[in-house]
């Protein structure tokens, strides 16, 4: 199926409005609990990885460059939510640890009232065509770039 630039430049602007709008509604949930969505998401698969949470393990989980985590986990240990620690004497590799202040930010619902919201006004249905529709290109985008 061939479709038209304006049909790509749509699909992703449409894409691109509904991520910031999700993003917006998130941040302004968060900012009484003074921190980011990523960062809350990323407290909790630190959580959820108990002894294995490393920051090439988050990278992997969330899909993004161990570089780009890095930089997420020196905010979070700067702001007082994890820490680094060696597990091995001689081993670069650092496993990551909730502090206290860390712990009480998991006890917030990751999950956003307003999404749920959002997410209610679709029929079962609805939604799981919607998922699955938004699996499959995310997949398709994966294989992509994995070949570039």
């Amino acid at each position: 199926m061939t479709k038209s630039i304006l049909s790509e430049t749509n699909f992703e602007l449409l894409v691109s409005r509904v991520a910031h709008s999700l993003t917006l509604i998130k941040q302004k949930e968060l900012a009484k609990y003074h921190i980011a969505p990523r960062q809350h998401y990323v407290l909790h698969i630190i959580n959820a990885l108990g002894d294995k949470a490393t920051a090439p393990e988050v990278a992997r989980i969330v899909h993004r460059e161990v570089n780009v985590i890095a930089r997420l986990v020196v905010n979070l240990e700067n702001d007082g939510f994890i820490k680094r620690v060696k597990n091995k004497p001689k081993s670069n590799l650092l496993s990551l640890k909730l502090t206290k202040k860390g712990m009480d930010l998991i006890k917030i619902n990751p999950m956003s009232p307003s999404v749920d919201r959002v997410l209610s006004t679709l029929s079962r249905e609805e939604y799981e065509q919607m998922d699955s529709t938004l699996m499959k290109i995310e997949k398709m985008f994966e294989e992509l770039r994995r070949s570039l």
